[in-house]
């Protein structure tokens, strides 16, 4: 069954005050294990998830709560955890992936969502949630050199956490606060996304826009160590706009079940940091059209970022950039739908002249 985020009565968390506990400075701290005898730690200023070994800091606790949950993680090795990215205005209005489709874009207090869950390389649409098991979360501050930890509490029955800091903390721009499963000590990153009106940004589909097609995911689905193909030059094509000063978002179809596989993939092929938006329960056709204007027209609308190019492959992406009144000249589709209502055509599955004829011509940020 699909998991569909909602918002259930999470069990009580207890929030630790700002500041390092037991962990190590970036660059000062050394091998060995902690006092307690736990694992060594690292002098890490980031990691590498979902399994980044010895961690820079000391966790609470190094054991599982429930049996249950350490053999679905033992006897299922793909990671399906889910970590919410947030998007906004610095001082005003965000919202993370998780918001329902119909709901406002408020000013919601700083939170982190997300979920622990595993399942089997060949099971991709599902996610055997990890019960009842200490989270934690921790964001390394390159101000103090330090790692400091946001809070801490026991996932719900179906492998959900929600975290609010103590006090409001202002993160890096494209560095995470990661949610450590402490047991195992593997990690999901949490990104925030808070850009000021006027940003200039790219919004991008992912299957069959980024990938070679669709039927990428479904490989992916049904092995979880293939490693989607891409469509010619689109690392390059993200990364142009990226290194001009573009802001790059990931607008994909693919529900939160697949957030872990996406954000592996982005990172294992070099693709430039940028939200990734997921949709709370698999949609297609006019419910994708739908969930796509939803968010497109908030990063419009309501945070008054300024779209300079929009990527996609399929009739839902047409029709969602022009409902949301994105210009045709710079709404560019490939595949199948290549050109479709007046769009511009990527042609032969390759971005290669695309980045030469319009990406390089952009003026640099």
């Amino acid at each position: 069954m699909i998991h569909r985020f909602t918002a259930p009565l999470f069990v009580a968390l207890t929030l630790a005050s700002l500041g390092c506990r037991g962990g190590t400075s970036g660059g000062d701290g050394g091998g060995g294990g902690d006092a307690g005898g736990g694992p060594p730690v690292s002098d890490a200023t980031e990691l590498v998830c979902p399994t980044p070994g010895p961690l820079p800091f000391t966790v609470e606790s190094h054991d599982w709560n429930s049996m249950d949950s350490q053999l679905t993680a033992e006897g299922s090795p793909r990671f399906k955890d889910e970590a919410a990215d947030t998007l906004g205005v610095p001082g005003g209005l965000r919202v993370n992936t998780y918001i329902p489709i119909d709901d406002a874009t408020d000013a919601e207090p700083q939170r982190f969502d997300g979920r622990k869950a595993r399942t089997g390389q060949n099971s991709g649409l599902t996610a055997v949630p990890l019960r009842g098991e200490a989270t934690s979360l921790w964001y390394y501050d390159p101000t103090g050199k330090a790692w400091q930890t946001l809070g801490r509490m026991n996932t719900d029955d179906d492998g959900n956490y929600s975290l609010a800091p103590a006090g409001a903390i202002t993160t890096e721009l494209d560095r995470p606060v990661y949610s450590i499963l402490e047991a195992d000590g593997s990690c999901a990153e949490h990104y925030e996304y808070l850009l000021p009106e006027g940003t200039k940004f790219v919004v991008t589909d992912i299957d069959g826009t980024l990938t070679l097609s669709d039927d990428e995911l479904f490989k992916q689905i049904d092995d979880g160590t293939y490693s989607p193909a891409q469509n010619k030059s689109a690392d390059l094509l993200m990364n142009t706009w990226f290194d001009k000063g573009y802001r790059v978002v990931y607008l994909t179809a693919r529900p939160h079940e697949f957030r872990s596989e996406t954000r592996a993939w982005l990172h294992a092929l070099g693709f430039p940091p940028g939200p990734v938006i997921t949709a709370n329960s698999l949609v297609f056709d006019e419910s994708a059209r739908n969930y796509k204007r939803s968010w497109v027209n908030r990063m419009l609308k309501d945070f008054k970022w300024d779209v300079v190019a929009a990527y996609g492959n399929a009739s839902s992406d047409v029709d969602a950039y022009e409902d949301a009144g994105i210009p045709k000249d710079i709404t560019f589709i490939i595949g199948e739908f290549a050109g479709a209502n007046g769009t511009q055509p990527i042609a032969n599955n390759d971005f290669t002249d695309h980045i030469a004829d319009f990406v390089d011509s952009q003026p640099d940020l």
